[in-house]
């Protein structure tokens, strides 16, 4: 029968929550709350416990995932129930001891949660464990210390200033320490990469007393530098003020690494390293932003290779990709730092210019791109002249949209190379009577 059973309750106080404890404690006749995961974890090493009722919206330092794995690792939980008031919560695999639930109402989920312990009391009656027949041994003392060392993520308390007080093995290997002594004397803001970090996170205690996902760089003792994601919260004496810091850490670099990965292929052309067309359509709106408020002007340059197809039947493509890459290389440096340069495509190329004063500053560093292609490309043993048509569009001359002025720079481009190729000229209406959009 569930009132011989015995369930802890993990869960932040709300009224929602406190009415579900209350109903349920009219079947159950032993119920501990805690409402600090910490604490739980503590009651759960030095207490019997059946069942545990876990809530997946406490804003604690631990996360739901290692506080689940650590319930079902350590001591004698046989079954949790995760709840939620926001939403159901979301388990990750297949497992047979875990239960999750909304609580649309304190009645609906008392009710569903003793559905869940009538059958858990069924299953222990028949003497068939779910989970564990024994009970670690040895002192509580060393009970906690294995208990905090089971969480797999660095668990570490700070005093105010910073220094260690206290912290679990997987923070001493996380961080290469030789042994916790040495972290021990150690502070942990010395070990920020970015001093102005140990300000940032100081800031957000001292204000909220909790810090939730803070991502920042710290140097390990074997002098790598890896990305950890930090969640804290500041433990108060009885008049509230803060007596010392409680953090996780989780090593998020090779997440890290594949974020920019994948935030570079998103802004990046692989083959020349050069931002993309859809970075350069960004970063143009908000230039074109910038020089609507300041009246300057902003030049659009299309850099369109001559006869690059006949490049790339004669050498073969090798060749045609290292000369892409050359030109990108010998267009930026012609450029200013201010100034951006894309691969628009194939073998097209656009720049971006802001702050111009008049034509004649565009027309001046079309003139040096130009230079780029006056020598010779030594590619794979061979000496390859190529040259480029460059078509010309101004903001707010010839528009005040992106596509517009990308689109009448390309006809420019037609009319240099119908005219002389290897050339440069500005954009025209004259022009364009003469191509039409599709050319």
């Amino acid at each position: 029968m569930i009132d011989s059973m015995r369930i802890i309750v993990i869960a932040e106080k709300t009224g929602v929550k406190q009415s579900v404890v209350e109903i349920l404690g009219q079947t159950v006749s032993t119920i501990t709350c805690v409402d600090a995961m910490a604490d739980g974890l503590l009651a759960v090493k030095r207490n019997h416990y059946d069942a545990a009722i876990l809530s997946n919206d406490m804003k604690d330092y631990y996360s739901t995932e290692s506080m689940v794995k650590s319930l079902q690792e350590v001591g004698s939980i046989q079954y949790i129930v995760l709840i939620s008031e926001l939403e159901k919560p979301v388990i990750a695999g297949d497992n047979k001891h875990l239960q999750s639930m909304l609580i649309e109402s304190p009645n609906a989920a008392a009710t569903e949660i003793t559905q869940v312990l009538e059958a858990l009391s069924t299953v222990m009656e028949r003497g068939v464990p779910l989970q564990k027949d024994s009970f670690p041994t040895g002192s509580e003392e060393q009970g906690e210390v294995a208990l905090f060392d089971s969480v797999p993520t660095g668990l570490y308390r700070i005093d105010l200033e910073g220094n260690f007080i206290d912290l679990n093995k997987t923070f001493v290997a996380m961080f290469r320490a030789l042994n916790p002594d040495v972290l021990l004397s150690d502070n942990y803001f010395s070990m920020f990469n970015d001093p102005d970090e140990k300000h940032t996170w100081l800031d957000i205690i001292k204000r909220d007393n909790i810090i939730h996902g803070l991502i920042y760089e710290i140097e390990r003792y074997d002098g790598q530098v890896i990305w950890v994601r930090d969640t804290v919260r500041a433990v108060l004496d009885s008049s509230g003020k803060q007596k010392y810091y409680d953090g996780s850490v989780e090593d998020i670099t090779f997440q890290k690494k594949l974020d920019d990965k994948l935030s570079f292929l998103a802004t990046q052309d692989i083959l020349t390293g050069l931002p993309n067309r859809n970075f350069f359509q960004d970063q143009a709106k908000l230039t074109i932003s910038q020089a609507r408020y300041n009246e300057d002007l902003v030049a659009f340059l299309v850099l369109d290779l001559d006869h690059f197809s006949v490049i790339n039947e004669t050498y073969g493509y090798k060749t045609g990709d290292r000369i892409l890459q050359i030109v990108a290389s010998r267009t930026k440096i012609q450029l200013r730092k201010s100034d951006l340069v894309s691969r628009l495509g194939s073998d097209k190329f656009i720049a971006l210019l802001s702050g111009i004063r008049n034509r004649r500053d565009v027309l001046a560093i079309a003139k040096k791109i130009n230079q780029v292609f006056s020598m010779p490309f030594s590619v794979l043993d061979n000496e390859i002249s190529i040259s480029a048509s460059i078509g010309i569009s101004l903001f707010p001359e010839h528009g005040d949209d992106i596509n517009t002025l990308i689109k009448r720079a390309e006809i420019a481009t037609f009319a240099v190379k119908e005219r002389e190729r290897g050339g440069y000229m500005i954009y025209t209406d004259v022009i364009h009577t003469s191509y039409d959009d599709e050319k």
